[in-house]
């Protein structure tokens, strides 16, 4: 019994784009096969070394078809309801990126220190500045399907002594115009109410030409202590929320 070591290509289009290896039978697989066998490699593998197999393989892996695969493998979220087209996705960012669903904010607990952010007798400021496009959003996406943008921290004053809390978070566009903006505040006297209480705003059908989110925060107290006792501060979190588009 013989073996033939040729492979016809799978497809004209195919033999006339690319140079095809006869002894390779890789492509003569579906590329739907193949995006499944590269599904099991590790990302950034194909990024830095898959790419360079063949332009076959460079043009599949800078293509929409893999990563899109391996969102829905792994749960990524990003807009299913909609043509992918319309809105441009990038579906290789979306996955190395994670924009929707995920805190977008760094060290929102204060991490390397006690867990939350604590203020003193002066006011104290601490703020952070989101880039929605380097966090692997697009511009179509935020202009026309306009995922809400949910802000929530949790915020508490000391038992013993009085304090004042605020927050203002703005959305703002490439120049940094403001487009819109929630503020915050809030008095506790002394001996009052040290619960920790939850401080939440939604941006729904804002304007077009949102690109970054500023949130700004802070506090003091209100006895002019020595220290820290004035309001604390943590789990801040920004979000891009698909189930609540267009609201």
């Amino acid at each position: 019994m013989s073996t033939n070591s040729s492979c016809p290509p799978r497809c004209t289009e195919r033999s006339l784009s690319y140079e095809i290896d006869q002894d390779c039978y890789l492509h003569c697989l579906p590329d739907e096969i193949i995006c499944m066998i590269l599904h099991h490699v590790p990302p950034m593998d194909l990024i830095r070394n898959g790419r360079l197999v063949c332009k076959y393989w460079l043009d599949l892996i800078d293509g929409s078809q893999l990563w899109r695969g391996l969102c829905h493998l792994n749960g990524v979220q990003y807009p299913q309801d909609t043509d992918a087209n319309l809105w441009n996705l990038d579906f290789r960012s979306i996955y190395l990126k994670r924009p929707f669903h995920r805190n977008l904010v760094k060290n929102w607990n204060a991490a390397d220190c006690s867990n939350c952010w604590s203020t003193s007798y002066r006011l104290c400021e601490k703020e952070q500045t989101i880039d929605l496009l380097s966090e692997g959003c697009t511009c179509d996406v935020l202009d026309q399907l306009k995922p809400a943008i949910e802000i929530s921290e949790w915020t508490a004053a000391r038992h013993d002594c009085g304090s004042q809390y605020f927050v203002h978070v703005t959305l703002e566009s490439s120049n940094r115009e403001v487009l819109d903006n929630f503020k915050s505040e809030r008095s506790v006297a002394q001996w009052k109410d040290s619960s920790w209480i939850r401080v939440s705003h939604r941006f729904c059908n804002y304007p077009p030409g949102v690109r970054f989110v500023k949130v700004v925060h802070g506090g003091k107290d209100s006895q002019f202590w020595k220290g820290h006792y004035g309001p604390k501060i943590t789990a801040t979190c920004v979000m891009l929320n698909l189930d609540n588009s267009l609201d």
